[in-house]
Order: C-alpha cells, then structure tokens, then sequence
C-alpha cells in the first residue's frame, strides 16, 4: 500500500489497482486483467494457477517449463527419458536399422476440402469422409450434424436447400399430391 493514500500497485503493470478491479493472489494484488501466464499468456483464475519464480503459469505451461522432462511427461520414473546411452546392450534392443523408420500409409482424405483427416476431426457423412467442419450445406454454407444430410450428385444439402433445388416445382407446391403440376404430365390449360 503506498505511504500517503492512493491505491496499491499492480505487480504486473506497476499501476494503481482499484477496489473494482481488484484480485489478490499469490499474496499479492492484480488487475484482473494483468493476471495472466508468464508463458502463454492466458488469463488466469486464483487459486488455479502455479507460482515459479514470483511468476504466474498456467498448469500447461509450469508442466512444460518445469515438470519432469523425458518420455511420458511424468508419469512415473521408470519413464523418464536418459540422456546417457547405456554401455551395456539390452537383449530387448531392436539392432535393425530398418525398423527405426517409420512407414508411411496413405492418409484418408476430406471429400469436399481434399485435405488430410486425423481421427479427431473425423466425420463419416454417406459412407464418405469428411473433417467435422466441412460438413456444410452446398448451397447455403449451414454446418450439419451427420444425421442431417441429404445427398445429391456427390454432395451434401440441408434439408431446406435440397427441397428448393432439388424437391418436386410447379404451381401447388407444399399443397397436397392432388393438386401438384410436376413438368410434363401437367394438365394442359
């Protein structure tokens, strides 16, 4: 708190922190809007961050910055990555060079972007693959659930845009069968 009244200082800004705008944490007190991750910058909550330093870090970024390090993120200590190469060899020690490459398959591709899909952002529209955002309604653009689509020349409509262009046309229309014009067979005048 200053000296001679005023208001108390912000550790992050070093600028005055009113009663409104006011949160406390790490003993010490913020503007709400400075209280952020010192590595990725997110807006933290009290009381959800980790302190490192006087710094304040999100859970990722503490985890990252200053977790164990290796293989298996710290999940127990026989995982752990050792920098120093063994002297001795291990009878389970795959010595084939070829084996330590990677094969590479051929990669489902999105029927409408053409684009690689991971198994995250996979969707199986019509027996067809698709990444969840581009399973979209030709005409207007509207993004659909899976069960939702109707299928035309090798595309997909919602069930507006398909009745439009693709639904019965004619005077009568979203009347009754009876009394539906459909091209040809339409009674002449």
């Amino acid at each position: 708190m200053p000296r001679f009244g005023g208001a108390p200082k912000c550790c992050a800004c070093d600028k005055s922190v009113y009663m409104a705008e006011e949160l406390n944490a790490l003993g010490r007190k913020w503007h709400k809007l400075c209280f952020k991750c010192a590595g990725c910058e997110k807006r933290l909550t009290p009381g959800m961050e980790t302190e490192h330093d006087g710094k304040p870090y999100c859970k990722n970024c503490y985890g990252k910055r200053f977790g164990p390090k290796g293989v298996g993120g710290g999940a127990t200590a026989g995982c752990l990555q050792n920098t120093e190469e063994s002297s001795s060899t291990s009878k389970f020690k795959n010595n084939n060079p070829a084996s330590n490459k990677f094969a590479i398959t051929t990669q489902e591709k999105c029927h409408r972007c053409e684009k690689t899909v991971y198994a995250a952002e996979k969707m199986i529209v019509l027996r067809k693959i698709f990444h969840k955002i581009c399973v979209k309604c030709n005409s207007c653009g509207k993004t659909m659930e899976a069960g939702a689509v109707l299928e035309h020349d090798d595309e997909i409509y919602c069930k507006n845009c398909y009745g439009k262009n693709f639904g019965p046309k004619g005077f009568g229309f979203g009347m009754s069968s009876a009394t539906l014009n459909t091209g040809d067979y339409a009674p002449d005048s």
